[in-house]
């Protein structure tokens, strides 16, 4: 397929980018993938926000070009400035591209794509007939409703009731046992997605967990697992969005922000080191260069020599406690900002 698609490339650009369209969202089929990530597909492959609007089952979706979840566009008849697709099912559903100025000679592929894709999905993951992929995604979704909330939750043996929280791990991890999960795509790629009840001790062997919070706070739990699974490493395994404290909100804000600090791009210099990692880790967790040498099980003096590096990239003295609070932040800021997971746990 990608000989096939550089060959249409040099023949036909037009050509190379509708077959691109197409293996994209046939890829979503069948990796049966829920609603949004169709809607942000779309969005991407045209570089302008897409929506997706089904006022019968009560969804709304609406995605920027960098994937981010916009608000919902409720009122479907504003979209007709837009290029737009009508489903002929007689439901009123619609899906569009906000594109500015003349269509693209592809957006009527990609709404067809689109409006192809999410009929199927709705199929799969309909309310009468759940698998638990599809009560799963009902669970993270911002546009269910309650009651077809509440019918994903029994579906899946959770409480409607009592809190519960949403954990996130890395495509390659093991699903905890007696957890039931699915791989979700993602604003930062595929993860493995589970829904607990708050009280449940089940955590994975790597990865997120969000706050505890009630059957329709879920969606919320999902974002903060989503940025928690990003800072796990070797050091910190399971990292908790309320063990986080303020340090979570901060860097969920920082996240959005275009510019990035100057430290943030230092440590990512840092982190191409084969070592880099585990040695920052190992900085932010011990209270001297001795201790993280201890941690790391290596020679006071091989832990030394990467310190002498790691200032002069930095800057700044890493063994004090202002410089090593200032190096944790740059390194979870980083995390957050750059960790993304391979489809599928594909390299």
């Amino acid at each position: 397929m990608k000989e096939l698609l550089q060959r249409l490339s040099a023949l036909d650009e037009g050509a190379s980018a509708a077959l691109k369209i197409i293996t994209f969202f046939d890829t979503l089929l069948s990796q049966r993938a829920g609603l949004e990530p169709f809607v942000r597909g779309a969005a991407v492959l045209s570089g302008w926000p897409a929506g997706f609007g089904h006022p019968l089952h009560q969804l709304w979706i609406r995605v920027d070009s960098a994937g981010h979840v916009l608000p919902p566009v409720q009122d479907l008849t504003s979209v007709g400035d837009w290029p737009h697709l009508e489903f002929d099912d007689g439901s009123g559903a619609v899906v569009w591209i906000e594109r500015e100025g003349e269509p693209n000679a592809n957006d009527s592929l990609t709404l067809e794509r689109l409006a192809a894709g999410l009929r199927l999905t709705l199929e799969r993951v309909s309310p009468m007939d759940l698998d638990d992929a599809g009560a799963l995604e009902i669970l993270l979704s911002t546009t269910s409703t309650d009651d077809v909330r509440r019918k994903a939750a029994r579906r899946l043996r959770l409480p409607t009731d009592r809190a519960l929280r949403v954990v996130a791990a890395p495509p390659d991890v093991p699903a905890p046992a007696g957890m039931r999960s699915t791989l979700v795509d993602s604003a930062v790629g595929t993860v493995l997605v589970g829904v607990i009840e708050a009280r449940s001790p089940t955590r994975p062997s790597l990865g997120g967990v969000g706050s505890a919070v009630p059957l329709r706070g879920v969606p919320t739990s999902w974002q903060e697992a989503l940025l928690a699974v990003r800072m796990a490493t070797p050091l910190w395994p399971v990292v908790d969005w309320e063990q986080l404290g303020v340090l979570g909100p901060m860097l969920a804000a920082s996240e959005a922000a275009e510019a990035e600090p100057v430290d943030v791009a230092h440590v990512g210099t840092l982190l191409r080191e084969p070592w880099g990692l585990e040695t920052l880790d190992a900085l932010t967790v011990a209270d001297s260069h001795r201790g993280a040498a201890h941690v790391l099980g290596l020679h006071h003096s091989t832990v030394q020599a990467r310190v002498a590096q790691v200032v002069d990239e930095l800057g700044f003295d890493v063994g004090a406690p202002a410089g090593r609070l200032r190096l944790a932040l740059a390194l979870r800021l980083y995390q957050t900002r750059h960790v993304r997971f391979p489809l599928d746990g594909a390299s």
